[in-house]
């Protein structure tokens, strides 16, 4: 008999949406990711991108599935994910917040937002709070230095930031 699992998705929407899907294994689950691909050798970073679609990081076994199906080390597959600045080995938080902290941020008080958010929700940069809300990620550059201190909050960009603004907008975001 098949199972149901709920399954959280919050990648879409900065809403959490629940997901009916079977409940499967991760190895049936990532041989079936790998299967979308006919030339998989040179599919590897889409390989690599669908499974973290689906799981929001790449887990270990993931890994370890990936370079056996394409007869690699698990070495070379993590070498070529750890390349991107956009591959994630641990679970991470439902918003990512991402604070700029290039020299422009900097000089306009970034290092004040930073630690009003370590402060607030006790957690560093790389590191996910207890509720698994929010993973902090510190940033050089964002694209928005006319509006500098910046934040971005998934794909939300939120400038002209004091302390108290960035964690007002935290605050809309807690579940």
């Amino acid at each position: 008999m098949q199972g149901w699992n709920l399954r959280l998705a919050w990648r879409d929407s900065q809403k959490i949406k629940i997901n009916f899907c079977t409940l499967r294994t991760m190895e049936e689950r990532v041989l079936e990711i790998i299967k979308r691909y006919e030339d998989r050798n040179s599919k590897l970073l889409p390989i690599l991108h669908a499974i973290q679609d689906e799981y929001g990081y790449l887990p270990k076994d993931a890994i370890k599935l990936v370079a056996k199906e394409l007869g690699k080390t698990p070495g070379e597959v993590y070498d070529a994910a750890s390349f991107y600045s956009f591959f994630y080995f641990e679970e991470r938080g439902r918003h990512i917040v991402r604070v700029c902290n290039c020299i422009v941020c900097n000089i306009k008080g970034s290092e004040d937002i930073i630690r009003a958010i370590e402060e607030k929700y006790g957690i560093k940069e790389g590191e996910t709070t207890e509720d698994g809300s929010f993973t902090l990620e510190i940033v050089e550059g964002l694209g928005h230095c006319e509006s500098s201190p910046v934040m971005m909050v998934d794909e939300d960009i939120y400038g002209n930031l004091t302390p108290e603004k960035a964690l007002e907008i935290l605050r809309r975001y807690e579940e």
